[in-house]
């Protein structure tokens, strides 16, 4: 995660923070994506606009929402383990479980948030392979 904020810093445009910034042009992505992605409605009129280099406004929306559950993860899982640890680093969130209302919160927090890594991991290798079948640029393929 640290890796990932350094490279928003210093990488090309595609990753940088800047590509996170909603605009006009990827709320019309987003549409689009949703509509062929989700709804599996191929396009009648191939339009090159809706073609996405780097990430496409979905990928945009659910890794901004990873980091956040990514982040969610790492408080609660340090504050669940700050009782049972010695060491100062989980001590430091042991706030966490007094503001959340409760161990039982804090562990249904973490243990949802993990779920949805594995269903998110899951839908995102389906997507890659499924765009790679359908727009036919071959980044996947071509590593088999």
């Amino acid at each position: 995660m640290i890796l990932r904020l350094y490279w928003a810093l210093v990488g090309n445009r595609f990753a940088s923070w800047r590509a996170f910034l909603p605009s006009k042009r990827k709320w019309h992505n987003f549409k689009h994506v949703l509509r062929v992605d989700v709804l599996l409605q191929n396009d009648k009129i191939h339009d090159v606009k809706n073609i996405s280099i780097g990430h496409n406004s979905m990928a945009l929306l659910s890794y901004l929402a990873m980091f956040i559950i990514a982040i969610t993860q790492v408080f609660t899982g340090f504050a669940l383990y700050a009782d049972m640890s010695s060491w100062f680093l989980p001590k430091l969130f042991s706030w966490v479980i007094p503001m959340l209302g409760g161990d039982f919160i804090v562990r249904t927090i973490h243990h949802i948030s993990t779920w949805i890594f594995i269903f998110f991991s899951l839908i995102h290798i389906y997507l890659v392979f499924y765009h790679d079948w359908l727009e036919g640029r071959g980044e996947v393929s071509s590593m088999f």
